[in-house]
């Protein structure tokens, strides 16, 4: 049996390094069709769990289709915590004046730390840092206070949002379009309806459907937010 192509853990573990060495063993783990059915991509979380002991909880984020590797998934434990879609296209509006995009700053950082905590029950602190240096984060601003966050519309696999509410999430992603000249890509909970509703008008369309599941401590978010792999 195989792991799921797109499939990638995402720890709430107790430190970064830990979640890199959980992404490194066990991101993209396509087996020859040789080995699969055998009981392989079972042996392959088994390891991967193995590692993550200690941490509060475990997720990861499987191809909704590949019924497989979702049922190797529920048997170790994980269980399904939100459909997602992965969209890709470019907005038609232009962005609203009542909410300020600029890019993120080191500065920010510690704002949007305490937003991702509010609506997620724990920061991504060090994942913001990083992002300053090597992507192209956004901040968006609502009367002169953080009101969402996005780190790349570019690298979906690298991206994640967190908004008070959706329209800081609508404002980056026409940001965003300025910014950039191709298509914008990220994963969608789908059932922040209104916000898929508003994607589809935009002229987004959904690509892929996935699945995120969770083993172990899992906050349902407070807030809007994108999906990310990548933690």
């Amino acid at each position: 049996m195989g792991l799921s192509p797109s499939a990638k853990v995402k720890s709430s573990a107790r430190t970064s390094s830990m979640n890199a060495i959980l992404f490194a063993v066990s991101a993209r783990l396509p087996l020859i069709r040789t080995f699969m059915a055998k009981g392989v991509g079972r042996q392959l979380m088994e390891a991967v769990l193995k590692r993550a002991q200690g941490s509060t909880g475990v997720r990861l984020v499987a191809d909704s289709f590949n019924m497989s590797s979702v049922s190797l998934y529920a048997s170790l434990g994980f269980e399904i915590k939100e459909p997602l879609l992965l969209m890709s296209g470019r907005p038609a509006s232009k962005p609203s004046r009542e909410i300020e995009v600029r890019p993120l700053e080191n500065d920010d950082v510690g704002d949007c730390a305490v937003l991702c905590g509010r609506v997620h029950g724990c920061e991504r602190t060090n994942e913001l840092r990083d992002a300053v240096i090597n992507l192209s984060p956004l901040v968006a601003f609502r009367e002169g206070k953080v009101a969402g966050y996005v780190l790349t519309f570019t690298t979906w696999p690298s991206n994640h949002a967190v908004a008070d509410g959706e329209e800081a999430i609508q404002s980056s992603l026409l940001a965003a379009a300025i910014l950039n000249s191709g298509p914008l890509s990220f994963l969608l909970p789908v059932r922040q309806a209104n916000l898929y509703r508003w994607c589809l008008s935009e002229g987004f369309r959904a690509v892929l459907p996935m699945t995120l599941m969770a083993l172990g401590k899992y906050q349902d978010p407070d807030g809007f937010y994108m999906s990310s792999i990548l933690y």
